[in-house]
């Protein structure tokens, strides 16, 4: 693992938070259709088969729940380490931006 966090773009991890949750919503809208398809398909079925179709479903409803969770909090993972980032390279610009102002002149010339 690198000893150094290295982004091209200053607000990278912040994004790519913001896209997780944009892909997060379109994927939990897509199954609430499939769930809704699947509702209506148990009307035709009967018997065993209806209670294996609904149990199915209900495993997949309980995943895909469990699916928006993690979504929901690597999305805020990447959102805090962005601050972390940011706060970091602050803190580093003023580090050495004081340093720069503690350094005195020589007290006489190198080469004279």
């Amino acid at each position: 693992m690198a000893d150094h966090v290295g982004l091209t773009e200053a607000d990278a991890l912040s994004r790519g938070g913001e896209d997780l949750g944009i892909e997060s919503e379109g994927l939990y809208s897509q199954l609430n259709s499939l769930i809704q398809d699947m509702d209506r398909d148990a009307d035709s079925l009967q018997g065993n088969a209806l209670a294996k179709f609904r149990e199915a479903r209900n495993e997949l409803t309980t995943r895909f729940d469990e699916l928006m969770t993690w979504y929901s909090n690597n999305g805020i993972k990447l959102n805090e380490g962005q601050k972390q980032v940011n706060w970091t390279d602050s803190e580093s610009g003023d580090d050495f931006g004081g340093t720069g102002r503690e350094l005195g002149g020589l007290a006489r010339p190198i080469n004279g």
